[in-house]
């Protein structure tokens, strides 16, 4: 589990150093998709929150070439029940550890990617308005909620977004909220 933000950004900052051609990485569509990029459409990857098979909640990861030659990644949070609780989708060259696949290595990095739900943090981690690397919250998401989430210190997974952001999600009831934008260095 981690227990600060300076931990959680410890790792992101060794990630970054493990992957250096990230530098060379710009933002934006990618030129059409060599042939070989087909190794990394279609791919499924699968983590259970919190690493506890038992937890009724699994990340699911899935790759899809589109026409305009981008890959993209649908996270789907997938209750015991079958029903997604949660759902959104990545362009892959716009999203740290999934930009950096080199072609046909797209599955091992969806599995580092959704490591996010196997470490868990705590709300109680939530950075305040000054901290160096801060917390945005969510639309719809006010501040007094940020206090009591942080004051509840729930499990809170937070899964690298961009190139300088995770998106952190709680579980809330049988389902799942997007509680904010967590800022790092990219």
């Amino acid at each position: 589990m981690i227990s600060t933000p300076r931990t959680l950004l410890a790792s992101l900052i060794a990630l970054a150093a493990i992957a250096a051609p990230a530098a060379a990485l710009q933002k934006g569509p990618s030129p059409a998709a060599p042939p070989s990029a087909s190794a990394d459409c279609d791919l499924v990857a699968a983590a259970p929150w919190g690493d506890d098979a038992d937890s009724g909640l699994v990340a699911e990861a899935v790759t899809i070439c589109g026409e305009d030659g981008r890959i993209r990644a649908t996270l789907s949070l997938v209750d015991d029940k079958g029903e997604t609780r949660f759902q959104r989708v990545f362009p892959t060259d716009e999203v740290m550890l999934l930009a950096w696949a080199e072609p046909g290595q797209m599955d091992a990095a969806l599995t580092d990617w959704l490591g996010a739900f196997t470490h868990l943090d705590t709300t109680a981690n939530i950075p305040g308005p000054d901290a160096e690397f801060p917390f945005y919250a969510a639309e719809g998401v006010t501040d007094a909620e940020i206090d009591t989430l942080r004051e509840e210190a729930r499990e809170m997974a937070c899964i690298v977004q961009g190139l300088e952001s995770a998106l952190c999600l709680v579980r809330e009831g049988e389902g799942v909220r997007e509680v904010g934008v967590w800022l790092f260095p990219g």
